[in-house]
């Protein structure tokens, strides 16, 4: 019975640590609960309750041999993380169909915890992203350029705030303001670049485009709690966005009356 006891609570902590994993990765509500339904469902189970919000994960888990199990996991940070996915994904199914034990699917699911790359890596590929998206709005090679400078401060902001735990509104903010004064201060230097197409490459890595993909595939999956919250999370992130760029122009006095745009 001991025996018993263990393998379920080993159960219930790889569903968990899946779910968690794949909500803080980006992961639709539904596809996590489908997840974890699906590792719990492995112990022929009675009862077996899965309620997955942006915030949290509430799981339950009984049956007539055993006590119940309830598991409340508080999730507090979430980013975007195909890869991650994926990986939870293979290893699910891969147990699912038992060509892993139990033991193996837990300490897989360890595993992709680790960074997948570095953060050189990462800040070589926002400054690629930027830069890259300059041609796709009309930009030659100065708004490339200047796209690309502007992603070294973004990179740079974003490296500084991550290691300071800075909160994510406020770092966009940072972020966008840091972009758009690049973006001025470049146009200053070479008036043929033009600033628009800059900063709109530039603050494409900000975006939060499969924030708001998810968030309709949530609400038409029926999660409308999540669905909501998530349109919420992008739309404080769009306002996180256009403020931080509005400061950068308020404080080079381009919004003023004769300032440069209007």
């Amino acid at each position: 019975m001991e025996r018993t006891m263990m393998d379920y609570k080993l159960l219930m902590n790889t569903a968990i640590l899946a779910g968690e994993t794949m909500l803080k990765s980006g992961a639709e509500t539904y596809r996590v609960e489908d997840t974890i339904n699906r590792i719990l469902k492995t112990s022929n189970a009675q009862t077996v309750e899965t309620v997955v919000l942006m915030t949290g994960i509430f799981v339950t888990l009984d049956d007539s041999g055993i006590d119940p199990i309830t598991v409340n996991k508080r999730v507090h940070a979430r980013g975007m993380n195909l890869n991650r996915i994926d990986r939870v994904n293979t290893v699910s199914r891969s147990y699912c169909a038992g060509e892993i034990t139990l033991d193996e699917a837990y300490e897989e699911l360890k595993q992709i915890h680790s960074k997948q790359y570095r953060r050189m890596s990462y800040n070589l590929a926002t400054i690629f992203v930027c830069a890259g998206f300059a041609p796709l709005f009309q930009g030659g090679f100065p708004e490339i350029a200047g796209a690309a400078l502007a992603g070294i401060a973004l990179a740079l902001i974003m490296t500084v705030g991550k290691y300071l735990k800075i909160n994510g509104f406020i770092l966009n903010v940072f972020s966008a303001f840091g972009i758009a004064l690049t973006a001025i201060f470049l146009q200053d230097l070479v008036p043929m670049v033009d600033m628009d197409i800059v900063i709109i490459s530039s603050i494409m890595p900000l975006v939060p485009g499969v924030a708001i993909t998810y968030a309709i595939r949530d609400t038409l999956q029926g999660d409308y709690l999540s669905g909501a919250a998530r349109i919420l999370e992008a739309f404080m992130t769009a306002t996180a966005i256009a403020l931080g760029v509005g400061t950068g122009f308020a404080l080079t006095g381009i919004l003023q009356p004769g300032g440069g745009l209007f």
